[in-house]
């Protein structure tokens, strides 16, 4: 099979109701016949957690991933839906985690976190070393959003070797919804300081399930191997709960 036919999707918000992103279920089949086109075959869905808030349970939220599942064999038997949250930070996650109330990327090691956008650097450094000393590995969500690390591939550096990883959106990578700059974007890419590139899909509107357009755009301006790294072989790794 060629790489490019089966994307794994790391980061969506492609279940109903469950958060701002689709808001029907006829939201989200539409969802998934766009992500198959995109050559996605497996998805993670990432509601918002946000600690503090009505979360859905986790519960609840299996069981709508057990819905989607089912309308995603209907478009293809090997689309798989897997589950995890986008993860809000505050000191409180760690215990919400341990307690099972949030949840980590498709029952891996992995999390993915997002922070306030504003925050300061030391703040966030902080709390990338909360998660890594209580034994998750901390991805960071959209890291193009921060203003505290926008146009620092130091600073970024920096958060790697503290051991989290980065994702990016794809439209951020081509330039688009939330760029400030695709060509710098682009830089910590080539440069090994992105490790996933995800949708962040939130609708059938906009910020859409995007991956192969994506791809395509990068394979024009990039190598081919860093670009496979990101949206294929990295996500499978996290599947496997294996380090990247």
């Amino acid at each position: 099979m060629n790489w490019q036919d089966n994307y794994i999707d790391m980061h969506s918000h492609i279940l109903p109701g469950a958060d701002d992103g689709s808001e029907s279920m006829e939201q989200t089949i539409s969802m998934l016949h766009m992500a198959y086109k995109e050559h996605i075959g497996t998805i993670i869905a990432t509601p918002h957690y946000i600690p503090g808030e009505d979360n859905p349970s986790v519960e609840y939220l299996r069981d709508i991933a057990e819905q989607v599942q089912q309308q995603a064999y209907k478009i293809n038997k090997n689309l798989r839906i897997l589950l995890g949250n986008e993860l809000y930070y505050s000191e409180s996650i760690i215990e919400e985690l341990k307690s099972g109330k949030a949840m980590t990327l498709a029952d891996s090691s992995y999390v993915l976190v997002e922070f306030a956008y504003g925050i300061d650097y030391k703040s966030m450094c902080r709390g990338i070393n909360n998660l890594t000393c209580h034994g998750y590995i901390p991805i960071l969500a959209h890291i193009e959003r921060y203003f505290c690390l926008h146009r620092d591939a130091n600073k970024v550096d920096e958060l790697v070797k503290m051991g989290c990883y980065i994702q990016m959106n794809c439209h951020s990578v081509m330039g688009g919804f939330f760029n400030a700059d695709a060509s710098y974007n682009r830089k910590l890419l080539n440069n090994n300081l992105v490790h996933i590139v995800s949708s962040d899909c939130h609708s059938d509107r906009t910020r859409v399930p995007m991956m192969q357009t994506a791809v395509k755009h990068l394979l024009k301006k990039c190598d081919e191997e860093p670009v496979k790294k990101i949206f294929l072989e990295n996500p499978t790794r996290i599947l496997e709960n294996i380090y990247i």
